[in-house]
């Protein structure tokens, strides 16, 4: 790691999009709303995915490698199931980050390609309750 890189914990909400939209699957093949399902059952652990690659422009982080994580992680923050993530700091690299800025309101939000925002979140709330109700007890 150069002067200034490093591991470190952040909340996702903390950190913005630097794409104005993401495919709905991952590299792997596997979509969003599978990959959280695997996270709530356990078949796949946050740490064994990839680090996200944040730099700070502006004041702000901003995911330079890792959107489709990034938005996973925040609607996982965001239900209570997780709170801070590793990411992999970097210093900051205009030629990089500006290829990879497409957002079109600083990164405070992404839009889902191939499968609709609305449909995503409804799909992540389905998901949410199942595990809700299969896994939680009450006392």
């Amino acid at each position: 790691m150069g002067n200034g890189e490093s591991v470190v914990y952040k909340y996702p909400s903390e950190i913005r999009f630097t794409h104005d939209s993401i495919q709905s699957n991952f590299r792997d093949g596997h979509s969003i709303p599978e990959t959280f399902r695997q996270i709530l059952m356990k078949k796949i652990a946050v740490e064994s995915l990839p680090l996200m690659e944040v730099m700070k422009h502006e004041g702000e982080w901003f995911v330079v490698r890792g959107n489709r994580r990034l938005f996973l992680f925040q609607e996982l923050e965001r239900r209570g199931y997780l709170k801070q993530v590793s990411v992999q700091t970097r210093n900051f690299n205009s030629d990089l980050f500006y290829k990879q800025y497409t957002s079109q309101n600083r990164g405070k939000s992404v839009r889902i390609r191939g499968y609709g925002q609305d449909s995503v979140r409804t799909e992540l709330d389905k998901i949410w309750a199942e595990y809700q109700s299969s896994y939680c007890t009450i006392l």
